[in-house]
């Protein structure tokens, strides 16, 4: 598996958590209560996953390497990349410290979560289409086999200096989320994500 296979993995397992993350802001849009544990464990999985993890390989590794390699010509997207990761570490916070309300039965609580939970949605989706389709092309593009190899074993390097299989992980974290909305909401929940997966299909 390439560096840029893994990152593409990456992405199927974040587009999993968002999807599951769209249903619980549906339900709150709805004023049906989501489990707290569905947004714990958002909070662990984009701070342990996807921060920690993915977001940290992209831009310590591809994005430095690929900015270096075009010679400054594309110093603006990346900079725009790194600029919408940090706005999805603000939106976190913005969750964090709304779930602190909403866990308190607090009204304005369970309006902030959900709209901030909204706009997390909404901005990962666009990041992950974004880079799937523009900058892992070029990245395809730009990098010889033996430069891709030299990336996959600075992710490894990474991952174990970090400590421990994350893909792995996050793989539970998110089947802990999607327990959490089953247990919940039952056939609603699962129909619910059939329809949300059927919709990345038609619209790929």
């Amino acid at each position: 598996m390439t560096a840029l296979d893994e990152l593409k993995e990456d992405h199927k397992l974040i587009q999993r958590f968002l999807d599951n993350l769209s249903i619980a802001h549906d339900f709150m849009v709805d004023r049906q209560e989501v489990p707290s544990n569905v947004f714990e464990k958002t909070l662990t999985f984009s701070k342990n996953f996807m921060n920690k993890f993915h977001h940290f390989r992209e831009e310590y590794v591809l994005f430095l390497k690929l900015a270096e390699k075009k010679g400054g010509s594309i110093d603006p997207q990346i900079v725009s990349l790194r600029d919408q990761h940090e706005r999805s570490r603000e939106l976190i916070s913005q969750i964090n410290q709304a779930l602190k309300e909403y866990k308190k039965g607090d009204e304005v609580g369970f309006s902030r979560l959900a709209e901030n939970l909204g706009y997390y949605v909404s901005l990962e989706r666009q990041h992950v289409k974004r880079e799937n389709h523009v900058f892992y092309p070029l990245a395809e593009e730009t990098f010889s086999d033996d430069e891709m190899a030299s990336f996959a074993t600075e992710f490894r390097n990474l991952e174990e200096k970090h400590g421990g299989n994350r893909f792995s992980e996050g793989v539970k974290l998110v089947e802990g989320i999607e327990a959490d909305m089953k247990g919940k909401f039952g056939a609603v929940y699962r129909d619910k994500y059939e329809e949300t997966v059927a919709s990345h299909k038609h619209s790929a």
